[in-house]
């Protein structure tokens, strides 16, 4: 039995409140009523610091509450207001189109599709007759225990439950309410809890207590330095989080400086900077995450820089480029978002720098695709860079990591010329896969951000990939979530 005297002050005012009952029916009621946590008091409650001065039965206890779509009908379902109108006596189809106004067509179509009304052509619009009167009957009870789940006063009285157990079954189907199982406990208060004297005790020690000296007066609640304390288990990186610390070493000691950018882009630097002309299936909404709020963003302020992007691709993609569809907001696609506007500060200076940044795709989540991922970007600036640069570099990149059987594929990408895709041999899958592409800027890209006289290789490789290469991972999604065996 552990010493009440050594209490919490809320745990002090729970003890209080049960010293004033001789049983419980129901805990979560009580404490909806006194304004505790049940949480808080369930924890209290099964840490056996009561032990000896009550006693509990656990009981299970069904509740009804609203699904999303039974919190959207703001309490009246579709067809209550046009049943009670039909069952006071009023079918006139045009007294009841203007008593309900736009919501008579939702009313009318709950009620048909049970088949309990049908229009009729009489005098004027016509009437609406009642087909099934029993139907709008059962509207009526539906609603009452409707506004009762929605009041969470169901779940407090089983006989309404029992009575309205087809009305239950009606609003589950329709979708409007679920159950919900929750533990509830009926508790007996000991005498020993309702004899025992709990005095005014101090819980904080509060700087005016120790300068006036009162702490030595009042009854303090003691420290328990014996107590046990939890055995929390340390964390450890991910498996992601390893391969980005490994890769981001690689590239330090190659030589490459860091660089980073945005999650939310314009289009302006994520399609237009890199000459993805304005009506590239890329850009649709079935690739790419446009946002609602905010829907555009602020062009650069280099006017210069938005003139010399627009001539590049009026030039060559004909048409007219717009500032409108420039300016879109978006997840980015690529972290090439980041070398684009890096090159535009570069402004034809020599560099080699790489990122490690989470990109957007509104891809079909396959074994090997996800729509969130990471994506490994590097890009190096000089004179005379080649084919075989890139290849060297990619070659030795991943021979770094231990791979050694790639393969390189021709491909197209709007603002790379020659373009490679980069394959890597999967053992799990006994094929190989894809894990990058990369190519040579073209100069219609360059040229608008100032490096037209320099050439560059550049690329973007799947850090998901590449982990499941190294872990002989079957599927990308295991690589993410709580799951932990990896």
């Amino acid at each position: 039995m552990r010493d009440l005297l050594q209490l919490s002050g809320k745990q002090r005012q729970f003890v209080e409140l049960l010293q004033r009952q001789s049983t419980v029916d129901s805990l979560r009621s009580l404490c909806a009523q006194a304004g505790f946590d049940i949480n808080f008091i369930n924890g209290f409650l099964l840490s056996g610091a009561l032990n000896g001065y009550v006693q509990w039965h656990e009981h299970n206890q069904q509740r009804w509450v609203l699904t999303a779509k039974g919190e959207e009908l703001d309490g009246v379902l579709p067809g209550f207001d046009l049943a009670e109108r039909l069952l006071q006596g009023n079918s006139d189809r045009a007294t009841l189109q203007a008593e309900l106004g736009t919501a008579f067509s939702l009313n009318y179509g709950a009620l048909r599709r049970e088949q309990a009304v049908d229009l009729v052509d009489g005098d004027g619009e016509g009437v609406v007759k009642v087909l099934k009167s029993s139907v709008l009957g059962a509207y009526q009870q539906r609603q009452v225990v409707f506004a009762a789940v929605r009041e969470r006063s169901i779940a407090t009285d089983q006989e309404l439950a029992d009575r309205a157990a087809s009305s239950l079954e009606w609003l589950q189907q329709q979708g409007y309410i679920t159950s919900r199982v929750e533990s509830d406990y009926s508790l007996t208060v000991l005498p020993a809890l309702q004899t025992l004297e709990l005095g005014d005790r101090v819980t904080a020690l509060s700087s005016e207590l120790i300068l006036s000296g009162q702490w030595r007066q009042v009854d303090l609640k003691p420290y328990d330095i014996h107590a046990e304390v939890p055995d929390v288990a340390y964390g450890r990186p991910t498996i992601l989080t390893q391969c980005i610390q490994r890769i981001r070493d690689i590239f330090l000691n190659m030589g490459f400086d860091e660089m980073s950018g945005y999650l939310v882009e314009s289009a302006f630097w994520n399609f237009d900077a890199l000459f993805t002309p304005q009506d590239h299936p890329a850009r649709e909404v079935q690739d790419t995450f446009y946002l609602a709020n905010p829907q555009t963003l602020p062009l650069p302020e280099d006017q210069s820089l938005v003139d010399r992007v627009k001539q590049v691709h009026e030039a060559n993609y004909g048409g007219q480029w717009t500032e409108t569809e420039a300016s879109r907001a978006i997840l980015r696609a690529h972290t090439t978002t980041s070398t684009a506007r890096r090159l535009h500060q570069l402004q034809g200076q020599d560099g080699k720098y790489f990122s490690i940044d989470r990109v957007f795709r509104n891809e079909t989540v396959d074994r090997t695709h996800l729509a969130e991922f990471h994506q490994i970007e590097g890009v190096v600036v000089g004179e005379l860079l080649s084919v075989r640069t890139l290849m060297g570099y990619l070659t030795y990149f991943y021979e770094r990591l231990g791979f050694k059987n790639l393969k390189f594929k021709p491909t197209y990408n709007p603002y790379t010329e020659p373009s490679l895709e980069v394959f890597a041999y999967h053992p799990p899958s006994d094929r190989y896969i894809e894990v990058g592409n990369s190519g040579l800027f073209r100069q219609e890209m360059l040229e608008p951000l100032g490096c037209g006289d320099k050439s560059t290789v550049a690329w973007g490789l799947g850090l998901e990939r590449i982990a499941m290469l190294l872990y002989d991972v079957e599927k990308l999604s295991d690589l993410i979530g709580p799951d932990i065996r990896l």
